[in-house]
């Protein structure tokens, strides 16, 4: 089974794209937050863009897959058919691309951009030579698809995160630690967010030549680029200083871009 799948679309159904949900993370706020049901009615297909649940080998495993199960089950009670493909947070998943309208569009976690995955996280920061042995192995990732796309699956299976608070948990200093330590991390998040979207073009370029539109995750903050023959989106996370939007596509063109909504107040 290919990393990449091709998804049969019929003219004029609609499909509908959202990202990294993160259900069990704790800095999730999908569930409290967001009125999921309203984002899965109304569409015909959607598609979880990577990092729907926490399943990989981490302290939220096990509420992450009984919480994807519960979004499988939505789903299906609304007759909406779920695509989901693998992220660094859910990297078991069998597809890590898809490909829709003969190719026009592709949708994609894009975790693979950045050979290091993730070069912001812990897991990297603290385990740079494994993953640059790892990388240097596999020359054909620069050159092969498929190779290119099972590497960021190996590398995002390689180290389970550590989740380990040492002392009182005062909520103001944690979450200073969590965005700006080690001083490198905060540096490699904004440069994620600046150079993404032309990564992302030039991957594409690379990649997938056909597609007019790429859609991402993993960034965490959304965007809406235009590039000469090509769109790049980024539909942002349900997480903490993150706002989630969704995007809707119907016959290749994009319908609406928009913040997910919220909870109304009861």
């Amino acid at each position: 089974m290919g990393a990449v799948i091709d998804i049969d679309v019929k003219p004029g159904e609609r499909v509908r794209f959202i990202s990294d949900l993160h259900l069990a993370h704790e800095r999730c706020q999908a569930l409290t937050d967001y009125d999921l049901e309203s984002v899965v009615r109304g569409t015909d297909i959607l598609v979880s863009n990577g990092d729907l649940s926490e399943t990989r080998p981490c302290p939220w495993r096990e509420m992450g897959v009984r919480l994807r199960a519960d979004f499988h089950a939505l789903c299906a009670r609304h007759g909406v058919r779920l695509i989901e493909l693998a992220g660094n947070h859910d990297p078991a998943l069998p597809h890590l691309a898809a490909r829709f309208w003969g190719g026009r569009v592709v949708a994609m976690h894009g975790h693979a951009i950045f050979r290091e995955i993730a070069p912001w996280s812990w897991e990297y920061i603290n385990n740079k030579e494994l993953f640059r042995s790892i990388i240097a192995a596999c020359p054909e990732a620069d050159t092969d698809l498929e190779a290119r796309l099972e590497l960021s699956r190996r590398l995002s299976s390689t180290v389970s995160p550590i989740h380990k608070r040492r002392g009182p948990h005062i909520p103001v200093v944690s979450s200073l630690l969590h965005c700006f330590w080690p001083p490198e991390r905060p540096l490699q998040i904004i440069r994620g967010w600046l150079t993404s979207p032309g990564l992302a073009n030039r991957f594409a370029g690379q990649y997938f030549p056909q597609a007019e539109t790429m859609v991402l995750g993993h960034f965490h903050r959304h965007c809406f680029r235009r590039f000469p023959g090509r769109t790049v989106i980024n539909t942002g996370a349900w997480f903490k200083h993150a706002t989630p939007y969704v995007l809707d596509m119907v016959d290749a063109r994009v319908e609406d871009f928009y913040p997910a909504p919220a909870h109304t107040a009861r």
